[in-house]
């Protein structure tokens, strides 16, 4: 029961849509612009840095806050890190259908695997900063970290086999990315810019 209801907690912070939120307030549908995602990149993409910023940091706490609350009930978090991921991606008020799930991977790896996190900040940052492409620098991360969290042995197994999960299900959700970075068509994102 306890596996089960750790998985619940994780689900029910991952289907909290903070970013497609904050584009309601300004009165912007993150389903109907940009990419049409309602994750951080798009709000971001539409609205400035601040709204990113915002977005990602709200996206990343549902990572963080579920698998913290977990492990202090339980005394485990990676099963509420994979439902928290899940719902953020597979989110049933959106048809299943939510944002690629990158922010929310970051906050569930800084509540397991801080070491690895950092590293695999730093590829993300050194790819992004090299080509702004958000989703390249977002994949990469994903790929980065399981592989970082078995060489450094950070965190303990389940925690590096969710992340291999994580990196399959972050790549089919940037499926539609990797279509046009393949065809050169994918559009730069500078965060930083205000709008």
């Amino acid at each position: 029961m306890a596996y089960i209801v750790s998985f619940l907690i994780g689900l029910l912070f991952g289907t909290i849509p903070f970013s497609y939120m904050l584009g309601r307030m300004r009165g912007i549908d993150l389903k109907k612009v940009g990419s049409g995602n309602i994750g951080a990149a798009n709000l971001g993409r539409t609205l400035g840095f601040p709204f990113f910023a915002a977005g990602f940091v709200l996206d990343a706490l549902k990572g963080i806050v579920p698998v913290l609350l977990a492990h202090a009930l339980f005394g485990f978090g990676t099963l509420a890190g994979a439902g928290a991921i899940l719902g953020h991606i597979f989110n049933p008020f959106f048809g299943f259908h939510g944002g690629k799930g990158v922010a929310t991977t970051i906050g569930v790896a800084v509540a397991l695997t801080a070491r690895s996190f950092l590293l695999a900040l730093g590829i993300w940052l050194l790819v992004y900063l090299s080509t702004l492409l958000v989703s390249l620098a977002s994949m990469c991360f994903a790929v980065a970290l399981p592989l970082l969290a078995f060489i450094l042995r950070d965190g303990n197994t389940w925690d590096r086999l969710l992340f291999i999960f994580i990196a399959a299900l972050v790549i089919y959700a940037h499926r539609a990315n990797i279509g046009r970075l393949i065809n050169r068509k994918e559009p730069r994102t500078i965060l930083w810019r205000r709008r």
